[in-house]
């Protein structure tokens, strides 16, 4: 039976900002060169970064390839549709996290939103972006807290907020030569947090 050679997982893009149409509301992740490996893994997050309501202007992740040699070659592999509308936001009401003597437990003084087990939301540092993440939900005690399926890696204060509009799109890519990802936000005011991993599918033995 064939084994897949698949390296390490490389974070190509962490937590950035997607801004909306008043500001740039582009992202890219750069370009992957992939033409040694038998095919690629790329796991895509897309989240609510604020609670503004997008309306039905949903944001857009678009994967391309390319089918020469410059900047007029892109083909365009895929589009993947983000969920629009307007996210719940909840503030954090103390510390949470690293730290703290329980470490999966977001600290929320209501928990109205945030009830069902399973779902996934976007813990956003507000300070630091890059040291936001995803969480999610395992159980609730309402009013007083969400508890997380695995301990928070970082600290998290008061001035941090949950919002309940996750988007993940994990996505196999064939052999190719290289490999761009790129987001679009249509709306005037919402914003969203965008990041990119993957992994390289080296070799068959």
């Amino acid at each position: 039976m064939a084994d897949f050679t698949i390296a390490n997982p490389v974070q190509l893009l962490d937590w950035s900002l997607l801004d909306d149409t008043g500001g740039d509301p582009f992202l890219s992740g750069g370009i992957i060169t992939a033409d040694s490996w038998i095919g690629t893994n790329l796991m895509i997050d897309m989240a609510h970064a604020d609670a503004n309501d997008a309306g039905t202007n949903e944001a857009i992740c678009k994967i391309w390839t390319k089918g020469g040699t410059t900047n007029e070659d892109w083909h365009l592999w895929m589009t993947y549709t983000a969920n629009a509308g307007q996210a719940n936001a909840q503030i954090l009401a103390a510390v949470s996290g690293a730290g703290q003597a329980n470490p999966d437990r977001i600290e929320v003084a209501a928990t109205a939103n945030f009830l069902t087990p399973g779902d996934m939301y976007f813990l956003r540092d507000m300070g630091t972006l890059v040291d936001s993440c995803l969480v999610t939900n395992r159980d609730f005690v309402s009013n007083d807290y969400v508890r997380a399926v695995h301990e928070l890696v970082n600290a998290y204060d008061a001035a941090d907020y949950l919002y309940d509009i996750v988007d993940q799109w994990t996505v196999t890519v064939p052999p190719t030569k290289y490999i761009l990802i790129t987001f679009h936000n249509k709306d005037g005011d919402a914003t969203y947090a965008c990041r990119i991993q993957y992994e390289a599918v080296t070799d068959i033995e």
